[in-house]
């Protein structure tokens, strides 16, 4: 900013009021029955200092001509009678009051130097003497209870106020009867006048007397209606009866009335009848209004060169960028109403004045003055602190956290717009504030976006179509200050585009864009706000118990694993096949088999390899670790912030989103959460199990669409795949590498199955039936023999050559070296042979010479026939077991159901409950573990 330039506050000075911060709601509210009643603020009741701060406009000063003619009686009929319609807040009452103080204080007129502009408007004009005056508003006479007077009158009604205020108690007496009555003193009221006069009659407000008025029944009609009545006899009077001057205001619309519905046939019989002889005068014409403000507000405006070098400074800026100004900011006469508004900068004045005087509820005149004092007031205390340029004040000067414009905005536009300005404009956390936080420089300083936002909010009211809010062009003017870098304001554009709650935005031709503030966010913007919040956040909790929960659903199926998600140091002994899908922290490179673990996730899965607790793990072979890679993770974590983000903008906004964003919001909430779970296979693409002592890991090829899925491919690559880690078979190689081919001796059985579960130098297999599976081919091939028996050395019976059932949990089975069994005679069809397989704990004898012996070594009865026996398709055993017979279940119904290959499901159903009084602790150790076992077998365990 050029250093020959000066603020606003540097040339200008606030009246004292504004500036000590004494400023009152009630100096802008003009109150004529105060003033009558002598209660009004000195601004108001003082007449010096009434027009010391009256910016006499060209209707007023009409207005006080015509009075002041009328009561030296140099005014015709026509004129003296004077009808005020103007909008809510148009100086109606202040030109009543300025109308009184002509007729009740001319000498001080006269003589202050404060209304020297007053006697030099006015000239002749200006009445001689005080005259009597007569006022009447809404507050006047209660329409149900009437008035009190100190001269012990009770009137009724506005023809009895008019008469007693006029000519006191003898002039009332003439029309008491109608005035008790409340029926219109038809004919009666030119006498009143012709005894009062000269006299000035005020009345404000009787639109809204009138509404009340209508519910009195006075016979058959209302007050309403012989109030009307009589405006038409009060106007005829004052037309017959010379020095009488009428004033009088109505609204400019039904909806100003205090009823809508009442006021619109009030408000037109009223028209009609003050129509009919009177002369209507707007006080304040639009152009008018700069100097009504600048008068009320400010004591002095400095010197008037300071105005022209501050507007040729604006005028060539917009001339340096006159394609991206409106046109009229260009033109010489725009120069010119810079000057006429100093200081402030007339965009300002026009967005409260036009925009926001479009409401029905705002004040123009009065409106326009109460807000920019309290901009005043805050930009003049705040004028050694702030660090924004303010050669003029202009709409990026407005605090919205100032009470008046707070106030205003809400109770004019709606509640939901302080959460505007909170989420959007200004504050700490405010999105423009954080957006000139951010940028630093002089975004910071000189409140680039908080500017911009301020503006925006300002002219996002009063337009229709293409009028509402301000276009790109607009807003240069509302923020652009000479010395400021002109660029800043696009800049300052996108990133509120980019993170404004509530800015909209729409094409405005070759305008620009057009921007404004609505209560409805925008949706886009809020989840880019959100997903800023959430970005930092891991989501690694939620994204296990996803995966736990998809967990519990996978039971069973072609891959007979367990899965289980987390595992803890105390996972007990997986005497299975088990997945173990370890957690986001244990993610590791994408790079394949070739990649060494990180230090931390290589010492987790040792640990949980090696230790049941603080116990040594036997079963080691069993655990196959899942882990997701860094990238994978990244994308997994990125869907988990979005579903939080969706969900945030649900809670924080679903209640102002309208139907369509609900539904859009729905929608992406539900795709998020789908995205949760595809993305699961795609992390989990790490797989690493031990080799001896070393870990070996690698990456799946394909990913499945659930987790489910995904096992089930998992479950592809690692039997089918290059890696091989998982046997269904093991095949004669595997029983060589593994020492399942005895040249002497034997292996039990059982032993064999364990040594596949517990050693990591074995590959892993699928379940026991791997081992028992390849014992039989081989059995068969006749790499190796089979014997049952107590021991090695006392085997009742051996195989070697044929196909055999084998039972993987029976003690008394053998690996051995192969052998040529003896031949078996050719069977005779006429003797029934037992099934080979020898009953638990039966003698068994080698077969030899021409028979077969059943058990005990009794030969079959060659002439007994076998009866037909019945098929047998299922068997189901049901019951409670006492607890010293649990052992027997696996002996009588698991072992044998296995050697007979048959489908087996087995179910659990335990009820363990205390005995007596006593209780368990719920964080007992046992009760703790017991919860985990069930937790990881996919059990369900209730406590009571």
């Amino acid at each position: 900013m050029s250093a020959k330039l000066s603020p606003w506050f540097g040339v200008a000075t606030p009246h004292e009021d504004i500036r000590e911060g004494r400023l009152s709601e009630a100096v802008f509210a003009a109150n004529l029955w105060r003033v009558w009643r002598n209660e009004a603020h000195d601004v108001y009741q003082r007449p010096e200092m009434f027009f010391a701060k009256t910016y006499l406009t060209a209707g007023l000063t009409n207005v006080l001509k015509r009075v002041g003619q009328a009561l030296s009686r140099q005014a015709d009929a026509g004129d003296r009678i004077l009808n005020l319609q103007t909008s809510f807040g148009g100086a109606k009452t202040h030109t009543l009051v300025a109308c009184w103080h002509l007729a009740k204080h001319p000498d001080v007129i006269r003589r202050a130097a404060d209304c020297a502009e007053v006697r030099e408007k006015l000239g002749s004009s200006l009445p001689s003497r005080d005259t009597r005056v007569a006022v009447f508003t809404n507050q006047s006479c209660n329409a149900t209870q009437g008035r009190e007077t100190p001269e012990g009158i009770h009137t009724r009604t506005l023809w009895g106020e008019l008469a007693l205020q006029l000519g006191g108690v003898e002039l009332y007496r003439k029309i008491e009867p109608n005035d008790q009555r409340r029926t219109n003193p038809q004919g009666l009221f030119t006498d009143i006048l012709k005894a009062a006069a000269p006299c000035l009659i005020l009345i404000d407000e009787l639109a809204d007397y009138c509404v009340s008025a209508s519910g009195e029944e006075v016979g058959t009609t209302t007050l309403a209606d012989q109030t009307i009545s009589f405006v038409q006899e009060l106007t005829d009077a004052v037309t017959a009866v010379p020095g009488v001057a009428l004033v009088a205001t109505l609204p400019a619309s039904h909806m100003e009335v205090a009823s809508p519905e009442k006021g619109q046939e009030i408000l037109d019989r009223l028209e009609r009848r003050f129509g009919r002889m009177s002369a209507d005068i707007k006080p304040v014409a639009d152009d008018e209004i700069y100097e009504v403000v600048r008068r009320r507000l400010f004591e002095t405006l400095g010197d008037p060169d300071d105005h022209q070098q501050v507007a040729e400074a604006y005028f060539k800026m917009y001339q340096a960028h006159k394609n991206e100004v409106p046109a009229e900011a260009t033109r010489g006469t725009f120069k010119d109403r810079i000057v006429a508004t100093y200081p402030f900068h007339p965009s300002l004045i026009d967005a409260m004045y036009l925009r926001w005087g479009s409401h029905g509820d705002f004040q123009r005149t009065r409106g326009v003055l109460r807000l920019l004092a309290s901009v005043v007031g805050d930009l003049w205390d705040r004028r050694n602190t702030e660090t924004q340029s303010q050669l003029l004040i202009q709409p990026c000067h407005v605090r919205w956290t100032i009470d008046a414009m707070h106030a205003a905005l809400t109770r004019l536009w709606g509640d939901p717009y302080g959460s505007v300005v909170a989420a959007d404009v200004i504050g700490n956390k405010a999105n423009a504030a954080v957006l000139d936080e951010e940028r630093g420089g002089e975004y910071g300083s000189e409140k680039i976006a908080q500017g911009l936002a301020a503006a925006v909010l300002l002219g996002s009211f009063g337009g229709a179509g293409e009028r509402a809010g301000y276009s790109t062009k607009d807003l240069k003017i509302c923020v652009g200050r000479p010395g400021l870098n002109w660029g800043y304001s696009d800049g300052a554009l996108m990133g509120l585009e980019e993170c404004g709650f509530y800015l909209h935005t729409a094409s405005a031709g070759n305008q620009g864009k057009r921007y404004w503030f609505g209560t409805k966010p925008t949706l886009t913007k809020l989840l880019v706000q959100y997903r800023t919040q959430f970005a930092s956040q891991q989501y690694d909790d939620e994204i296990i118990e996803t995966l736990k929960d998809h967990a519990k659903g996978i039971k069973g199926g072609t891959p007979t694993w367990h899965v289980l998600v987390d595992p803890q140091p105390d996972l007990p002994e997986q005497k299975s096949l088990t997945v173990l899908i370890m957690p986001p922290a244990c993610a590791c490179s994408d790079n394949g088999g070739s990649s060494k673990l990180a230090a931390p996730v290589e010492a987790r899965i040792r640990q949980l390899s090696e230790k049941c607790g603080t116990k040594d793990r036997r079963y080691r072979n069993t655990l196959l670790f899942l882990l997701t890679s860094v990238r994978g993770l990244s994308s997994l974590r990125a869907t988990w912030r979005e579903v939080a983000a969706l969900q945030a903008v649900k809670h924080d906004y679903g209640s102002q989103l309208d139907p369509e964003q609900k539904e859009e919001l729905d929608d992406k909430l539900k795709d998020a959460n789908a995205k949760v779970i595809t993305s699961i296979g795609s992390a989990l693409i790490r797989i690493a199990r031990f080799e001896g002592q070393a870990i070996v890991d690698g990456t799946l090829t394909d990913a499945g669409a659930t987790l489910a899925e995904h096992l089930d491919k998992l479950w592809t690559e690692l039997v089918e795949g290059d890696t091989e880690w998982v046997v269904r078979k093991v095949g004669p190689v595997e029983m060589q590498n593994a020492g399942l081919v005895p040249s002497e001796g034997g292996i039990r059985v059982k032993d064999a199955v364990e040594a596949f579960l517990r050693y990591t130098d074995k590959p892993m297999i699928a379940s026991p039936a791997a081992v028992v599976q390849g014992l039989v081919q081989a059995c068969e091939d006749k790499l190796i023999g089979i014997g049952r028996g107590t021991s090695v050395s006392n085997l009742q019976r051996k195989w070697c050559g044929q196909r055999i059932d084998i039972d993987p949990t029976e003690d008394g089975v053998w690996i051995i070296p192969p052998f040529e069994p003896e031949s078996k005679p050719e069977p005779r069809p006429d003797v029934a042979y037992p099934d080979q397989r020898p009953s638990e704990g039966q003698d068994v004898t080698e077969s030899h010479g021409t028979g077969v012996q059943r058990p005990g070594g009794k030969p079959p009865d060659a002439t007994t026939a076998k009866p037909a026996s019945k098929r047998i398709t299922r068997i189901t055993i049901q019951g409670n077991v006492p607890m010293e017979s649990w052992a027997d279940v696996f002996g009588s119904f698991v072992g044998p159901s296995t050697r007979m290959n048959l489908k087996r499901r087995l179910g659990i159903d335990f009820e363990l409950a205390t005995q007596g009084d006593t209780a368990l602790d719920e964080n007992d150790a046992t009760v703790k573990a017991m919860t985990e076992s069930a937790r990881q077998l996919g059990l369900e365990i209730d406590f009571e």
